[in-house]
């Protein structure tokens, strides 16, 4: 009798160490699969995120190295059209980097893109860009303007419209200008020094988030910051709140905050 219980016994233990085994297997096969694909979304969609972030992070400098006064003057002299199509090309290069982010929120959104390393990096410079004190605009809006600018091609791929289309409906499209009216409005605004303030440490941030995720700039070019544009309230928000709390994994995230 007792040969038929320690057989059973032995049964049991055996049955039931093969269901951890296939457990723990098939736990490893689904973290594996899971990476795998954060991997791939992450391969597909960060060089255009990178570039369209490189674009922004070009205009923003280019607008600093003279005090926005590329705004002022064109709001000053230029009339019509080519006054409308000054203004909405900054716009659109804000417009087009937060599609890009919508893109990977849609392909991305049944997979933890935080299981790839890039991923993680990614993720946490998406949430500090979106964070209340550091936003452009609120982020139902943000993702607002990202998902107008979003085409579907034949092949269902999710594309951006071309600047052209961009103006075209700007000006002819009462639901679209209404969406994209919250960025043009407050790029007027580019007089009031906060606001100047606003868009420099934007830019900051796409600008360590560049030469975070393309160290070797192979998609994206290499520039120099701009720590003397800075407030002091700015460079204490970045140094010690921005790259201190939400970003700590930015080496040498000085060289944004101090002038050479």
């Amino acid at each position: 009798m007792a040969n038929w219980i320690d057989l059973l016994g032995a049964s049991f233990l055996g049955a039931l160490l093969i269901k951890v085994i296939d457990y723990i297997y098939q736990t490893i096969l689904s973290r594996s699969k899971a990476k795998k694909t954060a991997k791939d979304i992450i391969d597909k969609h960060l060089d255009p995120i990178l570039k369209s972030a490189d674009e922004l992070v070009g205009k923003i400098r280019s607008l600093a190295q003279t005090d926005f006064k590329e705004i002022k003057k064109f709001e000053e002299n230029e009339k019509g059209f080519k006054k409308i199509v000054d203004h909405l090309n900054i716009a659109y290069l804000f417009a087009q980097f937060w599609a890009r982010i919508q893109i990977l929120r849609k392909e991305g959104n049944f997979v933890n893109l935080g299981s790839d390393k890039r991923g993680k990096k990614l993720l946490d410079f998406i949430n500090t860009l979106e964070g209340k004190r550091t936003r452009i605009v609120t982020r139902a809006w943000q993702r607002g303007i990202g998902e107008v600018l979003l085409s579907q091609s034949a092949n269902n791929n999710q594309g951006i419209i071309t600047f052209p289309q961009f103006v075209n409906d700007y000006l002819n499209d009462e639901t679209f200008r209404r969406w994209l009216n919250e960025i043009v409005i407050l790029l007027s605004k580019i007089n009031h020094t906060s606001i100047r303030q606003k868009f420099l440490l934007y830019g900051v941030i796409i600008h360590s988030l560049i030469d975070t995720l393309d160290p070797n700039h192979l998609v994206t070019k290499k520039r120099p910051g701009l720590a003397n544009k800075l407030s002091q309230k700015s460079k204490r928000n970045l140094r010690y709140r921005i790259f201190k709390l939400y970003l700590p994994f930015v080496s040498g995230f000085e060289r944004y905050i101090e002038t050479n």
